[in-house]
């Protein structure tokens, strides 16, 4: 650039400033703001929208900044702010790139250092030009104006026709418990209440997937736990399974009162984390001890009066995050998987299993509810526990994948189980151990991210419905009540009414697909494209104390 130039170029921009308002560049601050409001919008009926104002603020405050010291250091307007746009598309979109190239075996390192590429070609590209900014600035700013603007009115519109969040007392019929308690003279016994999230049944495991059993289930027998080895899930997803078995109902009233086109997660979310069972158990002198981990539905919940947390508790922040290149970048500095989901969640797994004997050792009587994530994937341990980085979790096959995950959730089940029954037989606490449903289909029909369960198999269904459930009833001496196929909405029915007497009858055991995530609440029964397990709860029978 000949002396001068950059002078003459920036008294043009401030005259054409005066001229042209829409020439003002804009679109760094607009493009840095997108990538995250793009997330929030297509996770809206799960998220909480607040979440996305930390990360909002640092980024378009990380653009400012770098506008900023570019002008300060004399380079025009217009100019510094398209670089600012093109590192902040290098930094907060590299990881939606990566996964669109998935498919053609262009990743890791190449793709890396290909992308820095690209984006210093393109800042020396803007370095070099030589004609009149004002109109690239213009058609920038109404571009990237409009991407923000179609998002937030895609936003504020299902966040506005949403109808308010209504359950329990409140719109939706919970079940409601007599007001029994069982022998007042009784002992009131500590409860656990363990999901193994995507665990499915001995059976559909090897026959879908190869794992062989490797005697959780027999274990669990010699220890005392009534093992129904093939049961269904009621729901395929985990917000909607939680919310059934937690509340002892189905989601048909709640189905109806939002409607089949509502993505919203809200209701759902609040059965979760205010759920019946708790709320049966506090008013009968139990503390609710809630150990939380990284899923944003489990990890934590206003009426819990023991709640640990794990530390990075946010979905958000972990998908936002690997949707940015750095990760990669980590990667490459040597920090493997840092700053990835899957370690998040490997940490959270081992921190939970570290804690709970902790919370053992609190006075009871205490409802612990503990959700793990394994053996869902992704596929993060080797077969001793230890983690396994993404890039060589790629070099094993799906055998290896699968065996090494059961194998470890196997044996921490079974060493927290040995330390909770390690007391004197009458402290022994009640425990129920159950999925929320079966592993992941392979081969079934996906819309984007989105599982189309409309167009799941027979065999799909199976798969996905297919779970085991133990039951650790102790001082019952009869527990011929419970029968191969009895659900998890009628786990808590079950044990209130026999140490309760809460007067809760089990329900028909049925199985429910809805459309796909964005559509919770359309919902279709499908327990008649299931093999008949069990008896089913319209058989007259009762346990005995």
């Amino acid at each position: 650039m000949r002396p001068g130039a950059e002078g003459t170029e920036r008294g043009g921009e401030r005259r054409a400033f005066s001229r042209d308002w829409l020439s003002w560049p804009l679109h760094h601050v607009l493009i840095a703001a997108y990538p995250i409001l793009y997330l929030v919008s297509i996770n809206v009926g799960e998220v909480d929208v607040r979440e996305a104002l930390i990360p909002l603020g640092v980024s378009i405050g990380a653009a400012l900044a770098l506008f900023a010291v570019l002008v300060l250091v004399g380079v025009a307007a217009r100019r510094a702010a398209l670089v600012v746009s093109i590192v902040a598309v290098g930094v907060l979109m590299y990881g939606h790139v990566a996964t669109a190239l998935e498919p053609t075996g262009l990743s890791g390192t190449p793709l890396l250092v290909g992308w820095i590429v690209l984006a210093l070609v393109g800042i020396g590209a803007v370095a070099l030009w030589r004609s009149d900014l004002r109109r690239v600035t213009g058609w920038l700013n109404v571009g990237s104006g409009l991407l923000v603007a179609f998002t937030l009115v895609g936003v504020g519109a299902t966040l506005v026709t949403n109808p308010p969040t209504i359950v329990g007392g409140q719109g939706i019929d919970l079940p409601s418990p007599t007001a029994g308690s069982g022998d007042p003279s009784a002992p009131q016994r500590d409860i656990y209440y363990f999901i193994l999230d995507g665990y499915g049944s001995p059976r559909s495991l090897e026959q879908y997937l190869d794992v062989p059993d490797g005697g959780l289930t027999d274990w669990l027998e010699s220890a005392g736990f009534d093992v129904l080895r093939e049961t269904r899930s009621n729901y395929a997803r985990t917000p909607l399974s939680l919310s059934s078995s937690l509340n002892m109902t189905y989601l048909d009233e709640v189905a109806e009162r939002y409607g089949p086109d509502n993505p919203h997660h809200g209701p759902l979310e609040e059965m979760v984390k205010t759920n019946a069972v708790a709320q049966f158990l506090r008013e009968r002198g139990y503390r609710y001890v809630l150990l939380g981990n990284q899923y944003y539905l489990t990890a934590r919940s206003p009426i819990a009066d023991v709640n640990p947390q794990f530390a990075q508790t946010s979905d958000f922040m972990g998908v936002l995050t690997e949707s940015t290149i750095l990760p990669s970048v980590a990667r490459l500095a040597g920090f493997e998987d840092d700053l990835t989901d899957r370690r998040r969640i490997y940490d959270a797994a081992v921190w939970q299993h570290e804690t709970l004997p902790e919370l053992s050792e609190l006075p009871g009587p205490k409802f612990v509810f503990m959700h793990s994530f394994l053996p869902h994937e992704p596929w993060i341990v080797d077969e001793n526990g230890q983690y396994v980085s993404a890039e060589a979790d790629a070099e094993r096959t799906p055998l290896e994948q699968h065996r090494a995950q059961w194998a470890y959730v196997d044996r921490e089940m079974r060493r927290l189980i040995e330390g909770l029954l390690a007391g004197p037989p009458e402290t022994d606490p009640i425990i129920i151990i159950s999925p929320d449903h079966g592993p992941r289909p392979e081969g079934i029909r996906q819309v984007g991210p989105n599982i189309d369960w409309t167009a799941a198999t027979d065999a799909h269904l199976d798969q996905a419905f297919s779970i085991f459930s133990a039951y650790y009833l102790p001082g019952i001496e009869d527990t011929s009540c419970l029968y191969d196929g009895m659900s998890s909405v009628n786990s808590f029915r079950l044990v209130f009414d026999l140490y309760f007497d809460a007067g809760l009858p089990l329900l028909p055991d049925r199985s429910v697909i809805h459309r796909d995530r964005e559509h919770p609440y359309d919902l279709t029964d499908i327990t008649d494209r299931l093999p008949e397990l069990g008896r089913g709860s319209d058989t007259e029978t009762e346990c005995h104390p």
